[in-house]
């Protein structure tokens, strides 16, 4: 089957990435944190003639680069500010990256090889959230594995092709205005930990470094000086020193993990396929001496060990960080496959029965205790189940194609059934529509105690932070709403409590408590009976 679908490509891969990436793309709301937040920077430098200086809520979001805000902004412009034009860089860049996956692995081995890597990385679970979120991580894995793989073909080729190797030394210039210096620093580590272990260190002058850091450098620093110059050195200091120094010393915003986080996380994000990788992983050569007569191997290791050690040292921890690893493990499963195919079929076959069985029951428990009721959403993992019963005893060459239709069917039902009926959970739209309802428009609404991106997103205009209960009632006073968490009614003075108006009151998704959306009720001559 997999030789029949290797003969024409193509159209099989747009048909997945269509169904994966693309189907049902803004058929949900945005999630908080990061999804609003990249939209409503790009939707306020948009309404400003900004093209520079990442903006949010009118202070500076010092978060990412310029990259995906660019992406964002002209699709805006021609179709509106929507979830799914929000989200349509990601599903566009996973896209493309496919196809790199597909093109280069077909370089170094053969266009069976390339179809079931670019096959595996579509439809690995974590793959399939990233391309269907508005981050800027989709971006970044687009840069770094084309630079990479090209690279590796680059060399294995002997270096014959000069314009590649520039081409993925300009990839990394485009990474750093995707997610900043991470983006040729990794790539630079990786590079240099294969050659040392290939004790090739002194061919590095092959990869043209001086010429390919400068170009590099070329496409990346008109901005940030430009962003530096228009700040006074702001965004730059609050960029550097804190979401990359800081992220990396500390844990920001809360973001811990335990030392073997990112081993569970990324075994778990290449579902249906994780049993496959550990079989890539444990059945061939680990010895250096095999490695170094095997370097497109070494090489595909050096990619996943410096992702997972740097990542594991850093302090602030996300399953994200190990995206950029996701195409080294496709090309290192599709090579380890093609060259044991029996061994392999058993691997994929039992693992995504195991795991899809595994995680059915997990998110059922899960929904139930959270909404009882919904653990009827964790059914869309029964597709894959079932391609993975009929997997087994056969081989990559059915086992491949029927876990992949099987996770399109997973994703479909995710996409058009589970994701828009958690919407009903999620409270945020509903507050800012029940805000525009009563009259109050993008410059009468703000929060006290609480604070979620979507919100604004959803509402529009500005959202001030109130910071104490002499803000609030100057606010209040002034005929405008305030969503606040129901506990904070205690701060009030008791002459107030009756002439507040509760418009909504709705239970928080992330905040875990009741919210109110209030105003105050116009009594004339009235004042507020508080201490100043």
């Amino acid at each position: 089957m997999l030789e029949r679908i290797a003969r024409h490509p193509l159209p099989w891969l747009l048909l997945v990435c269509g169904v994966d990436f693309m189907f049902m793309l803004g058929g949900h709301t945005l999630w908080d944190v990061d999804e609003p937040n990249n939209a409503v920077c790009a939707r306020e430098m948009l309404a400003a003639g900004n093209w520079w200086v990442p903006v949010f809520n009118g202070g500076l979001r010092f978060d990412k680069p310029i990259l995906l805000y660019w992406l964002m902004m002209p699709l805006f412009h021609w179709f509106g500010v929507h979830e799914w034009t929000a989200r349509l860089p990601s599903a566009l860049a996973i896209t493309a990256l496919t196809w790199v996956v597909f093109h280069f692995t077909r370089r170094l081995a053969d266009g069976r090889t390339g179809l079931v890597a670019a096959l595996l990385f579509a439809t690995a679970l974590h793959v399939v959230v990233i391309a269907r979120a508005a981050t800027p991580d989709p971006l970044l894995m687009l840069c770094v594995g084309f630079a990479l793989l090209a690279f590796i073909v680059f060399w294995l080729e002997g270096a014959a092709d000069a314009k590649l190797i520039m081409a993925a030394w300009a990839a990394l210039g485009v990474g750093m205005l995707a997610k900043g210096p991470v983006a040729l620093l990794l790539p630079g580590l990786i590079v240099l930990l294969f050659l040392l272990l290939r004790g090739e260190l002194g061919k590095l002058g092959r990869m043209r470094p001086v010429a390919g850091l400068l170009l590099a450098l070329a496409i990346a620093l008109p901005w940030y000086v430009a962003v530096g110059v228009l700040t006074d050195g702001e965004w730059l200091k609050g960029f550097i020193l804190h979401h990359n120094i800081d992220r990396f010393t500390g844990a920001l915003q809360g973001h811990r993990g335990f030392p073997g986080f990112y081993v569970i996380s990324f075994l778990a994000g290449w579902f249906p396929w994780t049993g496959l990788l550990l079989a890539a992983l444990l059945f061939a050569p680990w010895r250096l001496r095999a490695l170094r007569e095997d370097p497109l191997r070494l090489f595909l290791l050096c990619w996943i060990g410096v992702f997972l050690v740097f990542f594991t040292i850093a302090r602030t921890r996300l399953p994200n960080y190990m995206l950029p690893a996701f195409p080294a493990s496709a090309v290192l499963m599709a090579v380890w496959a093609s060259a044991n195919d029996a061994k392999a079929g058993v691997w994929l076959a039992r693992g995504a029965a195991a795991f899809s069985a595994l995680l059915m029951v997990a998110a059922a428990v899960a929904l139930q205790w959270q909404w009882p009721g919904e653990w009827v959403y964790a059914l869309c993992f029964l597709p894959v189940l079932a391609a993975a019963a009929f997997s087994l005893g056969r081989g990559p060459e059915h086992g491949v194609p029927a876990l992949a239709a099987g996770m399109m069917a997973c994703v479909m039902l995710l996409a058009g059934w589970a994701l828009p009926g958690f919407d009903r959970h999620k409270v945020t739209r509903d507050l800012a529509m029940a805000a525009t309802k009563a009259g109050f428009g993008p410059d009468a609404l703000a929060t006290y105690r609480y604070f979620q991106p979507s919100l604004l997103y959803y509402h529009g205009g500005r959202l001030p932070m109130l910071k104490n209960m002499r803000e609030v009632a100057g606010w209040l006073m002034r005929g405008k709403a305030v969503v606040m968490p129901e506990q904070s009614l205690a701060e009030f003075p008791p002459a107030v409590l009756p002439h507040l108006v509760v418009h909504r009151r709705r239970h928080g998704l992330v905040a875990r408590k009741w919210l109110l959306l209030v105003s105050l009720q116009p009594v004339e001559g009235a004042s507020w009976p508080m201490n100043p």
